[in-house]
C-alpha cells in the first residue's frame, strides 16, 4: 500500500497514546505530535533486487525512498537486524525480532516417525516455495518415499505426494509444527531478519536455508544452521534426513543461538526506547 499508507496512517486517533509504534510507512505520523518509533522490517532495496518484475521493482524502489526519508526525519527509527541497518544507514539503532522461547521450544519427543520437513512462507515471490516443491519431488521423495513436507502458505500449491498444506495456523499450531518436523527448510532468496529461521532453532529444529542477508545474519554465516545453494539444496536436506547424529548436533546449536533472540530482551530493550523518546 506503499504511498497510500502514509494517508492511512494518520486516520486512527492517537489522542490517548503516549506514543505511537509503526511497522509500515510513517513520514506523516509526526505530524500528530506524538514520539514515534518506526520499525523497519527489511530493505525495500533489497527487495527490488530480488523483484521477478519490474512492476515490483519500481514499487520497492520506491518503498526504500520512502525508508531513506524515515530514517533521516525520525530518530526513533529501528532496523530488526543489522544487515537492514546496512543498507539503510541512517537508523540508529537495531532492535532484532524476538521469539517468545516459552511457546517456541524443543520437543524431541514430537518429532515425527517419519522423515518431515516444515516451510513457512509463500510458494512464489522471495520465498521460493515453489523451489522447494521441486527439490522435495524430484530429490527428496525418491530417496525418502514416506517423507512428508508441511507448507504454512497462502493460498494453498498443488496436489504433490507426500505434501500438505496448511493456512491460519495459530501461533500455538505453529509451534507444534516446528516441534514436529525433522528440518525446517526455506530456500528464500531474501529475509530482512527471517524470523522463522529462529522460531525452528527454539523450537529443537535444524534450518537449512539458501544463503541471504536474513539467513547469513542469523545463522551467523552457517555456523547455526546449513547455508546451500541452490544446486545442493535437495541432496543437503537428504544427508541431514539420513543422518540422526547430525541433526542432534545442529539441534543443539540452534537452541543456543535462539536464547540470543529471546522475546523478553527485545522487549526491554524497546521499552528503554519508549522511555527515552517519552522523557
Amino acid at each position: 500500500m506503499g504511498y497510500l499508507g502514509n494517508l492511512l496512517a494518520i486516520l486512527p486517533r492517537y489522542r490517548g497514546a503516549d506514543l505511537i509504534i509503526a511497522h509500515g510507512d510513517s513520514l506523516l505520523l509526526p505530524l500528530l505530535g506524538k514520539p514515534l518509533i518506526r520499525v523497519v522490517h527489511g530493505s525495500g532495496l533489497r527487495e527490488a533486487l530480488s523483484a521477478k518484475s519490474a512492476l515490483r521493482f519500481f514499487h520497492q524502489s520506491g518503498v526504500y525512498c520512502l525508508e531513506l526519508l524515515t530514517a533521516i526525519s525520525q530518530k526513533g527509527c529501528v532496523g530488526v537486524s543489522a544487515n537492514t541497518a546496512r543498507d539503510n544507514p541512517f537508523i540508529r539503532r537495531v532492535i532484532p525480532n524476538g521469539v517468545d522461547l516459552s511457546l517456541f521450544s524443543g520437543s524431541l519427543s514430537a518429532k515425527t516417525v517419519e522423515p518431515s520437513l516444515l516451510f513457512v512462507g509463500a510458494l512464489g515471490g522471495r520465498k521460493r516455495g515453489r523451489f522447494l516443491l521441486e527439490c522435495f519431488a524430484q530429490t527428496i521423495l525418491p530417496r525418502f518415499p514416506a517423507a512428508r513436507l508441511k507448507l504454512v502458505v497462502s493460498p494453498p500449491g498443488p496436489p504433490v505426494r507426500g505434501v500438505e498444506y496448511y493456512v491460519g495456523v495459530s501461533a500455538s499450531g505453529l509451534a507444534a509444527m516446528y516441534q514436529s518436523a525433522w528440518v525446517y527448510a526455506s530456500p528464500s532468496s531474501y529475509e530482512g531478519f527471517g524470523l522463522p529461521y529462529v522460531e525452528a532453532m527454539a523450537s529443537g529444529t535444524p534450518v537449512v536455508a539458501t544463503p541471504n542477508p536474513g539467513s547469513q545474519e542469523v545463522l551467523d554465516g552457517g555456523r547455526y544452521g546449513m547455508l546451500v545453494v541452490d544446486g545442493d539444496f535437495g541432496n543437503t536436506v537428504c544427508a541431514l534426513l539420513a543422518d540422526q547424529a547430525a541433526r542432534a548436533r545442529w539441534t543443539g546449536l540452534g537452541l543456543e543461538r535462539a536464547k540470543q533472540y529471546s522475546l523478553e530482551v527485545m522487549l526491554d530493550r524497546y521499552e528503554a526506547l519508549m522511555h527515552e523518546l517519552c522523557a
